[in-house]
């Protein structure tokens, strides 16, 4: 049976409201959120959504309403996201790293209606943010010229709150009276699971972030299809560490563990000895996160003088190298590697704890879950091309967005006639229908007249180069070749490998044009991460331009 005929879970029919009743109805007293030693149990987390709702629509936010958040990982921002999606309103968050033009793009192609932010995080002032990209924008009615639509701004003080009725504080306090309650219950019971929850901005690696509809059904279906792929339970206990700003963080952090009872760990951001504190304190069982994360927690001088034997449960995407090393610093009971992308609202595909063949564990992404179709089809053609033959990874199913927001020449190059994403992924089916991720057509390197996939020359490093830990790969122009394969490695402690070596172990096991023309070794220090865990690799690309001499091309 494909994976398209088995009947999905009833998850992917609900509205976040229905989630989260179904979850206080089944786990009233267990611990849904830590932080910082301070406990919240479902039934108490429910009480603070209430009041959170009830106080938000008194205060004028209304159904359909584009709400912005820009929050770090805190009790609020999940209160936030359970209030918001529960009156009907639309969640628009901002990355907490973004500059004042980034911000002004969310705000104007997003038709924001009303912001909630918090007033800072460590070095981040994000009230200063707001007001350097608009004057206007502070706590209180706004009255913008730059931003007409934008009509109230609400403040999360982090270090005590001043009083008003536009602070998070008093918003949380807020006691709703009967009709305020038969209003919010009459505004939930008419949501459906087809209905907006997220516009989500997508990374924006080749132009403006695009804004992702993503609906309810989505990011409880695949919230709870990840819990069960890293075989997540009541008793478990979730380390939160992605951000907030991005799907990887909403439905991970909030959608997976809560769908089966699980407690989520806040971290408030990735820092190693905070999150290795909180894994030992909280004895977290499961997480998910980019193989990078893991990584620098594995690097850290506290990796070895903290517990961490409880963390038995992870998802991953990434290479068979980088699987074969997390199981050996942390011997996990389950870890599944998965697939996923904004439109299809976070993981699509991912090998589940049931299968035990050592191949398909390391090297595929899983089969899609059910309900969700996927094709491979020739980017010339159009074809669908059979098992085994690489080709665009195609999608259709419950888990797809709904396209971009005010972008419809950007959501009809995306989603074909027969409802298809396209995503420029590349990558095949095998036979038995599991999905062999192997990077973005856009992540190809074009040389000397052929393809080569930034992606599979990575695999094949870390696979073939004997002290090889992690490999990086980007094109960068060449007059000879039109592009130039380089190869940024780290090396495994001990291994003395030059770059010539390493160019040399690669001779004879793989073609002569996806050998690296160049190769530069970094150390775990120098890599540059963007702020969700993948490595930059833009940044990398100016780095192998500027060690080449050539930084007026970067």
């Amino acid at each position: 049976m494909s994976n398209i005929d088995r009947k999905p879970h009833e998850s992917t029919t609900r509205t976040i409201w229905q989630a989260l009743e179904n979850s206080v109805e089944q786990w009233g007293s267990r611990e849904a959120i830590t932080f910082h030693g301070a406990r919240v149990t479902y039934a108490e987390m429910l009480q603070h959504v209430d009041r959170l709702a009830t106080g938000l629509l008194a205060a004028g936010i209304q159904p359909d309403d584009h709400v912005s958040i820009i929050f770090p990982l805190c009790p609020e921002w999940i209160y936030t996201h359970y209030a918001l999606t529960t009156i009907g309103a639309i969640v628009v968050p901002i990355n907490i790293n973004y500059k004042a033009d980034e911000v002004r793009w969310v705000l104007k192609q997003g038709d924001v209606n009303a912001v909630i932010a918090a007033d800072s995080f460590l070095n981040l002032d994000f009230l200063e943010l707001l007001k350097s990209t608009d004057p206007a924008l502070e706590s209180g009615e706004v009255h913008s010229e730059q931003f007409p639509l934008i009509k109230r701004m609400f403040v999360f003080e982090s270090g005590g709150d001043r009083g008003g009725p536009y602070t998070m504080r008093s918003l949380l306090s807020h006691e709703p009276s009967s009709d305020e309650r038969a209003r919010l219950a009459e505004i939930r019971a008419k949501q459906t699971a087809d209905d907006p929850a997220y516009i989500l901005f997508t990374s924006g690696s080749t132009a403006r972030p695009k804004p992702a509809i993503v609906p309810h059904r989505a990011i409880c279906g695949v919230g709870y299809y990840q819990a069960k792929g890293c075989g997540m339970g009541e008793g478990d206990r979730f380390l939160a560490m992605l951000t907030t700003f991005h799907i990887g963080g909403v439905v991970p952090c909030i959608a997976s563990p809560h769908s089966v009872g699980a407690t989520t760990c806040l971290v408030p951001a990735f820092e190693p000895r905070t999150v290795l504190e909180t894994i030992e304190r909280e004895r977290c069982t499961a997480s998910i996160g980019f193989d990078t994360m893991f990584t620098k927690l594995a690097g850290h001088p506290d990796f070895g003088r903290r517990d961490i034997s409880s963390l038995k449960k992870a998802t991953v995407a990434c290479t068979p190298s980088a699987y074969d090393q997390l199981q050996k610093w942390y011997h996990f009971d389950c870890l599944g590697m998965t697939y996923g992308c904004t439109e299809g609202s976070s993981g699509m595909s991912l090998v589940m704890p049931g299968e035990t063949d050592p191949e398909i564990r390391r090297n595929s992404n899983g089969r899609p879950h059910p309900g969700i179709e996927v094709r491979i089809v020739d980017t010339e053609t159009g074809q669908v091309l059979p098992p085994n033959t690489p080709g665009e990874i195609c999608f259709r199913g419950w888990n797809r967005f709904l396209g971009y927001y005010n972008m419809p020449e950007e959501t009809a190059a995306a989603i074909d006639a027969e409802g298809f994403v396209h995503m420029g992924d590349y990558g095949w089916l095998n036979e038995q229908g599991y999905l062999y991720y192997r990077g973005r057509y856009k992540m190809m390197v074009k040389t000397g007249g052929e393809n080569v996939s930034q992606r599979e020359v990575e695999i094949f490093l870390e696979d073939n180069i004997p002290g090889a830990e992690f490999a990086q790969v980007v094109g960068v122009p060449d007059e000879v070749w039109g592009e130039a394969v380089v190869a940024f490695i780290q090396l495994r402690a001990g291994s003395t490998l030059t770059p010539e070596e390493i160019r040399e172990h690669c001779r004879g096991k793989i073609a002569g044009f996806k050998i690296p023309k160049h190769v530069f070794i970094l150390e775990s220090k120098d890599w540059p991460i963007l702020a969700v865990g993948r490595p930059d690799k833009h940044t990398l690309r100016k780095m192998a331009l500027q060690r080449l001499g050539r930084e007026e091309l970067a």
